[in-house]
């Protein structure tokens, strides 16, 4: 009789016994809603373009996979012993990556997407990230994606910068990294002008002896064919895609300029990004600030800009945050972007541009110093209680 009352007072409800369990069915729900946003989501789109690969064989004129295929063939030509050229990059970009042509297209493909998906990870990790939700953030933007789906270079580079901002005290780690990009892709020779700014000049030195040995040491393996025409054939493919791009010369052609006038705009944009990365390189931070202002000339100067190349901000903002914060949502603002053209807008190009200085200004701003000023209490304005009472 008495162990009926005891054992109902014992296990009585009372208020806050529930609670436990409440917090932990929060947590498991915010924890689901992180994997869904952060890990299920972002893998919708690779997974779509391996499935859509895997149901192809050969390259099909479809607007997808234009550069990767482009670069498979010269790939091929190069494990054939034939000349890929005439071929839109330098001979580095056809002789480092050539094992790939001796796979079949379809795996080529697959090997080439899981060599970007590496290097998008590796230049997180070389930047100090650990936060696993950045990852899956940035497989969300359309800078990655737009790399994926047209099969770009575009994040190999990343790592490259990346590296030479991790091993810029080494005189041979950033001269290799940046004989890399050069040598792969010319616009992002402003980090060269970094090394200078910051006063690196046997890096710099060596920067340009290894971008030298790189690119004729790769011409020299395919016989130096295609090295007399190729400035010809460069110039002619800018002539015929710059105005489709993000360019500033796109921009100003958009506005009614004629093709001496755009260039003249472009190179007095020129002069002044080179003139920015010297000045802020004499500033406080000036060392990662002149880095990123030589990643920001590069991107707002070269005649051509694709929206797979501001896939290199993510540089910057890892840098500028290690964890998931505000800035890695930013890149997600190019999906108002129409798609890989600018079709020769003024007003779609400005939007770009705004865009990327805004990401470029927002990852070397010093935070602090703004929380301070936001939170200074104004001159005449009344204290608080806590004041008072300290005062």
């Amino acid at each position: 009789m008495l162990a009926g009352p005891s054992t109902s007072l014992l296990f009585r409800r009372r208020p806050g016994d529930d609670a436990p369990g409440l917090a932990r069915a929060r947590a498991a729900g915010a924890r689901l809603s992180e994997l869904t946003i952060f890990v299920l989501i972002p893998l919708i789109v690779p997974a779509i373009l391996v499935v859509r690969n895997w149901q192809r064989p050969k390259y099909v004129h479809d607007g997808s996979l234009y550069d990767i295929n482009t670069m498979w063939q010269a790939w091929h030509k190069v494990i054939e012993g034939v000349s890929p050229y005439p071929f839109v990059y330098p001979a580095p970009a056809a002789v480092l990556f050539a094992p790939l042509g001796a796979l079949p297209w379809r795996f080529g493909v697959y090997a080439f997407w899981i060599l970007v998906l590496v290097a998008v990870y590796l230049t997180f990790r070389l930047c100090g990230v650990r936060d696993w939700r950045c990852y899956g953030l940035a497989l969300l933007s359309m800078p990655l994606l737009a790399s994926l789906f047209v099969g770009s270079i575009s994040p190999l580079l990343m790592l490259a910068a990346a590296c030479a901002w991790r091993y810029r005290d080494t005189r041979y780690g950033p001269a290799l990294a940046i004989a890399f990009v050069v040598g792969t892709k010319l616009f992002l020779w402003p980090l060269g002008v970094w090394l200078l700014a910051t006063r690196r000049y046997r890096s710099a030195a060596a920067s340009i002896v290894a971008t030298v040995g790189l690119v004729l040491g790769s011409w020299a393996v395919i016989g130096f064919a295609g090295l007399r025409a190729y400035p010809g054939h460069l110039g002619g493919i800018a002539s015929l895609e710059e105005y489709k791009s993000y360019s500033i010369g796109a921009f100003a052609h958009g506005l009614g300029l004629g093709a001496g006038a755009s260039r003249v705009v472009t190179m007095s944009a020129t002069a002044l990004a080179l003139a920015v990365i010297v000045l802020v390189a004499r500033q406080r931070d000036g060392d990662r600030r002149a880095f990123v202002a030589a990643l920001g000339a590069a991107l707002l100067i070269t005649p051509i800009v694709w929206p797979h190349y501001y896939v290199l901000l993510f540089v910057p903002l890892a840098l500028a945050s290690r964890r998931l914060g505000v800035l890695w949502f930013l890149p997600l603002l190019y999906w108002a972007l129409p798609g890989q053209e600018s079709g020769g807008s003024s007003m779609v190009i400005a939007v770009s541009a705004c865009f990327t200085i805004g990401i470029l200004v927002l990852s070397v701003v010093d935070t602090a110093s703004v929380r301070r000023v936001l939170s200074r209490r104004p001159s005449g304005a009344p204290a608080g209680a806590g004041e008072i009472a300290s005062a």
